[in-house]
């Protein structure tokens, strides 16, 4: 038998099936990858409904209380939080790259020289049948060595250590690096700021939007009260022949539209808890008890120049979008480093010799030091520094809309609480005339003297006027808690108190101060 002919069949048999092997797999890895997938997703359900089940299934809760939960447990603020850890970390790796280095390497040879009797002859076709075997996973080195039985030569071996350590010296783009990574690290703390910041305002939405759907559940009841026992009244009426047969219907009509509104409003506040306990943390059927029963009113006295100054010189945005800026400043410098030299600094020691320990009679040293410097680079160092010069003017335009939109957010904030405040005092007045106008068309209808829609009018149009009250107070404190958001009010201040804050810290003169020292 022809060996040469088997082997060679033999490789072209493996290569070929393995290919045709390999596209059969992919199905099958295909929905090995998916089991494993589906079976991490269900383990990490399974680990939070453990935790959730740690915890109490009723909560009491007061504002502070609840957004000290959405700052400790929010999955957005969680993960700004690990950015800007990996920020952190961002600047020690790239100053790590001008600390020395120190590295190790062994060295193991073994050399043999053959000569074949065959001369040349078979050098092509062995050539393929390695290449192919090695494709495989075959080991022809056996067959290698059999073909060649005439022939002769010797084998050497050398063994060698060598501990070596880098310096660097100068590098423009290291440095740049570093100072890149120094303005992310900032750029990144203040978008943590302004993370614990927006989880703030929503945890205060979702608090104040759970109050309010409860008083207007209560506001829904007291209409179903109202018009049950004006129903009971008609149907006292309708019972000795004083009304008439329309009224008792209208009046059921009444109560079975307010019944289907209070089961409506039920659900409106069962969501809002629900909304609410997702935020902070909280498995989403825990109860919660609020310790304010209703959203109240205190006057806010900021003028809109404050707060525009303030929120100038302390939102957090703003610090973010100049960091920016700066990155992508030090970024120009980096790319325009593909002009300048770099310089490090080198020493190695090495031994070795003839036996596996890598110790004998070779034994040398070697310190120095290389500059690296390279002078064309097809053009390929003038067109990075045109990117990033062309991403610092993005950059740029990027950080003065932020400006732009703070000024904006400050505005719209500041007169949705004076809109707020001023329908505050108009929907309390409504409120009490039309519970003097219910009370009036009710004592009417049962002297005889009133027609039954004029009470069922007066219920609607009191039901209304709470409904209104209790929006403007929550919108309000909505604005209130916009406004402070807006301004860049310290995250530990109560929702509330940042007025004092603002309007003691002379904002406008330093604002104005430092507009004067960049003109000049």
């Amino acid at each position: 038998m022809n060996t040469k002919a088997l082997s060679m069949a033999v490789v072209l048999s493996l290569a070929t099936t393995g290919v045709f092997a390999a596209d059969q797999a992919k199905d099958s890895k295909l929905a090995s990858y998916q089991a494993k997938a589906l079976a991490t997703a269900q383990q990490t359900v399974a680990a939070k409904i453990a935790d959730d089940a740690a915890i109490p299934t009723q909560v009491s809760l007061n504002l502070p209380r609840t957004i000290d939960l959405a700052l400790q447990n929010n999955h957005s603020v969680k993960s700004a939080q690990w950015t800007y850890e990996a920020a952190k970390a961002g600047v020690s790796q790239a100053a790590a790259a001008k600390n020395p280095s120190v590295g190790y390497g062994y060295n193991a040879e073994k050399t043999s020289k053959h000569v074949s009797s065959n001369g040349e002859r078979n050098t092509g076709v062995n050539r393929l049948l390695k290449d192919m075997a090695e494709k495989v996973g075959l080991d022809m080195n056996d067959y290698a060595s059999g073909n060649n039985d005439n022939g002769g030569g010797n084998t050497t071996k050398s063994f060698a250590h060598k501990f070596s350590v880098t310096v660097p010296i100068y590098s423009a783009a290291r440095d740049a690096a570093v100072e890149a990574a120094r303005y992310t690290r900032e750029g990144k703390g203040a978008a943590l700021e302004a993370q614990y910041q927006t989880s703030k305002l929503q945890a205060a939405k979702d608090y104040y939007g759970l109050i309010m759907n409860r008083n207007k559940v209560d506001i829904a009841q007291q209409s179903v009260r109202d018009y049950d026992a004006h129903l009971t009244n008609v149907n006292q009426q309708y019972a000795v022949g004083i009304v008439a047969k329309s009224d008792v219907l209208a009046s059921k009509t009444s109560l079975a539209e307010a019944q289907t509104n209070l089961v409506s409003t039920k659900n409106a506040a069962d969501i809002a808890e629900s909304t609410l306990n997702k935020y902070i943390g909280l498995p989403v059927a825990t109860k919660v008890e609020t310790a304010d029963r209703e959203l109240g009113y205190a006057p806010y006295n900021v003028t809109l120049e404050q707060a525009r100054a303030y929120a100038m010189l302390h939102r957090a945005e703003l610090v973010e979008a100049a960091m920016a800026v700066k990155q992508a400043e030090e970024n120009v410098n980096k790319a325009k480093a593909g002009h300048l030299p770099s310089v490090d600094g080198s020493l190695s020691k090495s031994w070795g010799g003839d036996s596996w320990s890598g110790t004998g009679d070779s034994n040398s040293w070697t310190i120095g030091a290389g500059v690296t410097w390279s002078i064309w680079d097809g053009g390929a160092t003038n067109e990075s520094i045109k990117v990033q010069k062309a991403n610092l003017e993005a950059a740029k335009e990027a950080n003065l809309e932020q400006i732009d939109t703070v000024a904006l957010q400050v505005h719209q904030a500041y007169l949705d609480m004076k809109a707020a405040e001023q329908t505050i005092n108009s929907t309390r007045v409504a409120v009490e005339q039309g519970q003097e106008n219910f009370r009036i068309a009710t004592l009417r209808y049962r002297a005889g003297v009133g027609i039954n829609l004029d009470v069922l009018d007066a219920e609607t149009k009191l039901s209304t006027a709470r409904n209104d009250y209790v929006d403007a107070l929550y919108n309000y404190n909505i604005a209130v808690a916009t406004l402070e958001q807006a301004m860049g009010v310290p995250v530990d201040t109560p929702i509330g108190g940042g007025a004092a804050i603002v309007a003691n810290s002379n904002a406008p003169q330093a604002l104005a101060n430092m507009v004067t020292n960049e003109t000049k």
